[in-house]
C-alpha cells in the first residue's frame, strides 16, 4: 500500500505538469482512486438534545472527492446492529453503549447517489427527545448512542472516515431567565441621584430556533423573602419612580436581549430600595428557577454626618493592653485607623458574645447607614456579625438592621431602616476569633 502511494503522488504530478502526456489517467492512478468517498463530520459526535415537540436535526455530510470527483457514485447509510456495536466499540472501550430504538430517530434517506456535478450529499437524522430521553431514564447507567456507516457497492470508502457515531450525551428542557441575576448594589448620594438606566441581559439558555415570549412583572412580595433570608433592610421603589418592559421577545436566532429599565432617582429618599423583575411566563419551555428573579438594588446614601462633640461607651473595654488611650469605645469616634476598640482581654475576665458599643450623637437624626471599620491589623480582624439599634431615650431601643462583616480593611456599608433617634447601638453576636471583637471606626449616616 506505501508503494502504492508513492506511485500514486508522483502520476499526480506527472499529470499536473503535463496535459499531453501520453500516459491517461487509468494508467497514472489506480481505478479503485478516481472517487472516493468519506463521511465528512465522521467519529464520535457528542449531541445534547433539547427536550420539545419537534424532532431535533443532525445533519449528515457525504463527500466525493479523488482524482476525478466529476465521476457519479452511489452509497448507502446503514445504522450498526447492536451486535456490531458491541464488537466494534463496547467490548474494545469497555463501555456500555447501547443502539437507541428504531422509534427514536429517522434518516431522510439511507442512500445518496452523485451526479458528475455533486460533491458532497447532505442527510438529515431527526432525533426524536422525548424517545430518546426515556431510554437513558429506563437504563441510566448506559451510553445510548446512534451508530451510523456508509458503504458502497460500487465505489471507494474511505475505511477511516465511514462512520459517524453519534453519542447522546443528554435531553434537556430549555430555560429562559436573566443571564446574571445576582444582587449588585448600586451607590448613589441623596440629593444628586440622577435617572438611573440599567440594561438587564435576558434569554434562552441554548440557540433559539423558536418564537417565544415572555411577561415580566414587578414582583415585590420576593423583598420580603429576601429580607427575611438575608438580613437586609430593602424596600420597594414607590409606584411612578420606575419602568420596566411587560414582555420580552425572542425571535428566531436571537437567544439574549437587552431589557431596559429606567429609575426617576430624583424622588427617593435615602435608603435600600430593590426593584424585583420576574419572568412571570413563557410562551414555550420552562423558567430557570435559579434565574427567575433579576434584583435591580440600589443604595441611597443619606449624609455623612459630623461626629464633633459625639461621644462612645461599650460594655467591655480593654483599658490597659492594647497601650494608653487605645482599646477603649471612643476610638471607633476618632478619625484615628490606629487606634481601636477592643474587648476586655488582658485581665482574664472575658465576658462571652453579645458585647454592645452604645454612640451618643447628642441630637436626633433619621438615621439611614452606618459604615463600621475592622482594626486594621493583618490578621485580628475580629468582628463579624451583629445588629443595630436606635433608641431616643437609651432605654427603649428598636433594631432597625443587622451586618455581617468581612475580614477586611476598608470600611463596610450597611442600611439600616430610616429611624430618628439619638443613640446608636452595635450589638456584635458573632466573632471570627470566639472571645475577642474590635472596631478601628464607626460612621454615621443619615438626615438632621
Amino acid at each position: 500500500m506505501k508503494i502504492r502511494t508513492i506511485l500514486l503522488t508522483g502520476g499526480l504530478v506527472l499529470l499536473g505538469a503535463c496535459s499531453e502526456s501520453k500516459y491517461d489517467l487509468d494508467q497514472l492512478v489506480p481505478e479503485e482512486y478516481h472517487k472516493i468517498l468519506y463521511v465528512n463530520n465522521s467519529g464520535k459526535q457528542e449531541v445534547t438534545l433539547y427536550d420539545t415537540d419537534a424532532d431535533n436535526l443532525y445533519t449528515l455530510s457525504v463527500i466525493k472527492s479523488g482524482s476525478d470527483p466529476s465521476l457519479t457514485a452511489a452509497a448507502t447509510i446503514r445504522v450498526l446492529t447492536q451486535s456490531e456495536l458491541d464488537a466494534e466499540y463496547s467490548i474494545p472501550e469497555a463501555v456500555n453503549y447501547k443502539l437507541i430504538g428504531e422509534d427514536a430517530y429517522s434518516l431522510a434517506a439511507t442512500s445518496v447517489d452523485f451526479s458528475s456535478a455533486d460533491r458532497y450529499k447532505l442527510v438529515e437524522i431527526a432525533l426524536k427527545p422525548q424517545v430518546v430521553k426515556a431510554a437513558m431514564e429506563s437504563n441510566p447507567d448506559a451510553v445510548w448512542v446512534l451508530p451510523l456507516k456508509v458503504t458502497s457497492e460500487t465505489d471507494s470508502i474511505n475505511a477511516d472516515k465511514d462512520e459517524l457515531f453519534l453519542k447522546l450525551k443528554a435531553v434537556i428542557t430549555p430555560a429562559i431567565g436573566f443571564a446574571d441575576p445576582t444582587l449588585v448594589v448600586q451607590q448613589f448620594q441623596y440629593g444628586s441621584v440622577p435617572t438611573i438606566m440599567q440594561k438587564v441581559k435576558f434569554g434562552l439558555d441554548t440557540n433559539n430556533l423558536w418564537e417565544l415570549e415572555a411577561k415580566l412583572v414587578v414582583d415585590n412580595d420576593y423583598i420580603q423573602e429576601y429580607n427575611l433570608d438575608y438580613g437586609t433592610n430593602y424596600k420597594a421603589l414607590p409606584e411612578g419612580t420606575y419602568t420596566v418592559p411587560e414582555t420580552a421577545a425572542l425571535p428566531v436566532g436571537t437567544t439574549t436581549l437587552e431589557l431596559e429599565i429606567s429609575i426617576n432617582g430624583n424622588q427617593l429618599t435615602p435608603g435600600d430600595y430593590m426593584l424585583p423583575v420576574r419572568v412571570a411566563e413563557v410562551s414555550q419551555f420552562e423558567i430557570a428557577e435559579a434565574k427567575a428573579v433579576y434584583p435591580l438594588a440600589i443604595r441611597i446614601m443619606g449624609n455623612k454626618l459630623d461626629r464633633t462633640g459625639w461621644t462612645a461607651e461599650a460594655d467591655t473595654e480593654e483599658l490597659t493592653g492594647e497601650g494608653a488611650g487605645n482599646g477603649v469605645a471612643g476610638c471607633v469616634l476618632d478619625d484615628n485607623l490606629g487606634t481601636f476598640w477592643h474587648s476586655t482581654w488582658q485581665t482574664g475576665n472575658r465576658i462571652p458574645l453579645p458585647y454592645e458599643l452604645i454612640i451618643d450623637t447628642k441630637k436626633e437624626y433619621t438615621f439611614t447607614q452606618l459604615a463600621l471599620m475592622q482594626r486594621q491589623h493583618d490578621t485580628n480582624r475580629d468582628t463579624k456579625a451583629g445588629e443595630f439599634y436606635i433608641s431616643s431615650d437609651k432605654e427603649n431601643w428598636t433594631k432597625v438592621g443587622t451586618f455581617s462583616m468581612q475580614k477586611i480593611l476598608e470600611a463596610q456599608t450597611f442600611a439600616v431602616t430610616p429611624t430618628k433617634g439619638r443613640y446608636v447601638k452595635i450589638k456584635m453576636t458573632e466573632s471570627f476569633r470566639d472571645g475577642y471583637c474590635s472596631l478601628s471606626e464607626v460612621y454615621v449616616y443619615g438626615l438632621e
